[in-house]
């Protein structure tokens, strides 16, 4: 199934229907990225202090139908650690939360990566549920459970909403 299919509201019309995000906003915001097309709409609307990156997540688990899991004291569970390499937890910016069975819980903050799903499906031998959170809060985890650093550049590039 592709994700585009799945999407029935743009991320801008969500965040106005939230209330979060008013027209003129998403009009300069528009504007903008078009100046800056490698950026993508969340990441300029943050940028310009119209929304949080928490917004932003909230209304790509809307879009996307992915529950929303703010996982700052979400306690892991230790006998996922080792189903997917660290290689991947950073290279996808995702965490493993829990398994039943052959299925894997997941939080990443970019739900519509279906070639990270499917790597992680093969990796782990599991069926991946995914959540979603913020980028912040998911390296936050990385770097405090698993040890992992974060560089400037891969910081930046998992910020990119």
């Amino acid at each position: 199934m592709s994700w585009e299919v799945s999407v029935k509201k743009r991320i801008g019309e969500i965040l106005i229907e939230n209330g979060t995000l008013n027209q003129e906003q998403l009009q300069a915001a528009l504007k903008l990225q078009k100046q800056e097309s490698a950026k993508l709409l969340g990441q300029v609307l943050i940028e310009l202090g119209y929304v949080t990156e928490e917004d932003i997540v909230v209304a790509l688990a809307t879009q996307f139908n992915v529950p929303y899991l703010p996982i700052g004291n979400f306690t892991l569970n230790e006998t996922v650690n080792g189903l997917i390499p660290k290689e991947l937890i950073t290279k996808y910016i995702c965490v493993p939360l829990d398994r039943i069975g052959n299925l894997l819980t997941v939080v990443m903050s970019d739900p519509t990566n279906e070639e990270a799903i499917k790597e992680i499906e093969k990796v782990s031998n599991c069926k991946v549920q995914i959540f979603v959170a913020t980028p912040t809060e998911i390296m936050n985890v990385i770097q405090d459970h698993f040890r992992i650093s974060f560089s400037p550049a891969q910081n930046k590039t998992a910020h990119n909403l």
